[in-house]
């Protein structure tokens, strides 16, 4: 971005890099209101709008630098990319749809965009029918392993399956920077084959490309863990001020990625009285200016001159961006990940937040982690001994949450519920205070997008087919188990 000095924009820009939120906001969305001459300069809003998470501002900065040049492939594919990023897939895909016929020439971007859209939504024919199109016109070996990588979540595979050998042909081709999404989708069909010391060593040789890149700094995380567990306690959360924000709107899920989070949003969200939810980072997006979350960061905002006012304007921020993301009404589900490190201050900052925690086999989730090539990138699941390093601190947080706050976290264990499903579905729905009822547990018929590496899991009538699948796996995940602690015999 190039800005003069008195550039409404560079101030936007200078307000959120010193965690002026608030500060950022108003400037973004009074440009929007006014409808400036910024011409191409509406991206530069339009991206600043959705990180702020001023939806209505982003939409309209998008929209005026669309109309800038309407038949511009990058802008229509910013356009779409951000509606997704929103969490408006349907109109994602409507819009980039209608662009198809205007576009200067085929785009296997424009069809993967469309394709990724459809496999949110659920809609398997129509995903696979774009996503095997933007293989077809792909020039960019990166679009395509990840567009086979989202094939490979959406069918299974049996012996003989041609797209097997085209991966196969592919990988030969591909460097290491660009192999380690497809050597997942590999993967995931010599899984689907049975065969699994191929498949296992198919992930592992592409969760070290992956590694390899971006390792994970395990040590900085558990001194961070270390820190909150020591520094959070009731005495100390006790001297915080109070923010007077009473709303219980939000619903939080935590618990580890593939632990049956996606799976409680989906039945929460079939719910009447509940719009929609995801892993919305919108939480920290409102405590920008904390500036940090380790118990010092607290402390010194808490006890500033402004330290009550501030706590209120976090709440009240949250709810702001709720609203504009889904509307002034419904109960909203947050699965964000990482919220089990900012439990002490989402508490604080919303006293009447619900919380839910999944716990599930550990062997399972580790295995299931290992196996997914998650679309954010989650460093520490891409080492068996990072896993079960990982796994042992959300343990402790675990217990340190549950036990300073046991009457606001619900704990559901998966097993239980995918095996009698109707009573912890009740209680759910009474810890968050919902009304019961009924048809809950036909959740996979719920349209909406979900935007997980579980969302063709969700689609699917609950069941406990994925219950100790990890000892298909018990031998190579001899690493983890050294490092989290034994299985049980």
């Amino acid at each position: 971005m190039n800005f003069s000095a008195a550039d409404p924009l560079a101030q936007a820009v200078r307000r959120l890099s010193a965690n002026d939120r608030a500060g950022a906001a108003a400037i973004i969305v009074k440009l929007a209101e006014q409808d400036g001459h910024l011409d191409d300069r509406w991206g530069d809003v339009a991206k600043l709008a959705a990180t702020l998470g001023e939806v209505s501002a982003a939409r309209t900065a998008m929209r005026r630098y669309v109309a800038m040049q309407p038949y511009d492939t990058e802008r229509r594919l910013a356009y779409g990319a951000m509606l997704a990023q929103l969490g408006h897939v349907a109109g994602a895909i409507k819009a980039t749809e209608a662009f198809l016929p205007n576009a200067p020439r085929p785009d296997a971007r424009l069809h993967h965009l469309i394709g990724t859209g459809y496999a949110q939504l659920g809609q398997t024919e129509s995903a696979l029918e774009h996503l095997r199109m933007a293989i077809a016109l792909s020039e960019q070996p990166e679009l395509t392993a990840v567009s086979w990588l989202t094939i490979a979540d959406l069918k299974r595979f049996e012996a003989g399956d041609a797209d097997i050998a085209a991966m196969e042909s592919l990988a030969t081709d591909l460097g290491d920077q660009t192999l380690s999404a497809l050597l997942y989708a590999l993967g995931k069909a010599y899984n689907d084959l049975g065969d699994t010391d191929r498949a296992f060593e198919t992930y592992a040789r592409g969760a070290r490309l992956a590694r390899a890149r971006a390792p994970h700094d395990a040590a900085g995380s558990r001194r961070f863990v270390d820190e909150v567990i020591a520094g959070f306690t009731a005495d100390a959360l006790a001297k915080l001020p109070a923010t007077g924000v009473d709303s219980d709107r939000a619903i939080f899920v935590l618990g580890m990625p593939r632990s049956g989070t996606t799976l409680v949003e989906q039945i929460l969200a079939s719910h009447a009285d509940v719009v929609d939810g995801g892993e919305l980072n919108l939480f920290r997006v409102a405590t920008t200016e904390l500036g940090g979350y380790a118990p010092a960061d607290i402390t010194r905002m808490a006890f500033r001159p402004d330290g009550a006012e501030a706590w209120a304007r976090f709440g009240a921020a949250y709810l702001h961006l709720l609203n504009e993301r889904f509307g002034p009404t419904g109960r909203v589900v947050d699965k964000t990940l990482n919220h089990t490190r900012f439990v002490g201050v989402i508490h604080q900052v919303l006293p009447n937040a619900r919380f839910i925690w999944m716990r599930r086999s550990p062997g399972d989730v580790a295995l299931s982690c290992f196996r997914s090539h998650f679309a954010g990138g989650l460093a520490w699941s891409w080492s068996l001994e990072d896993i079960g390093r990982h796994m042992a601190d959300e343990d402790r947080l675990y217990e340190h949450w549950s036990q300073l706050f046991p009457d606001a976290i619900l704990t559901v264990p998966y097993e239980e519920l995918v095996a009698d499903p109707q009573p912890w579905i009740a209680r759910i729905l009474e810890h968050c205070g919902l009304p019961f009822q009924e048809g809950l547990d036909a959740f996979h018929q719920t349209e909406r997008a979900v935007i997980t590496t579980s969302a063709s899991q969700v689609r699917q009538p609950i069941n406990t087919r994925a219950i100790d699948q990890w000892k298909r796996y018990e031998k190579h995940l001899a690493p983890f188990f050294a490092t989290y602690g034994q299985p049980p015999p």
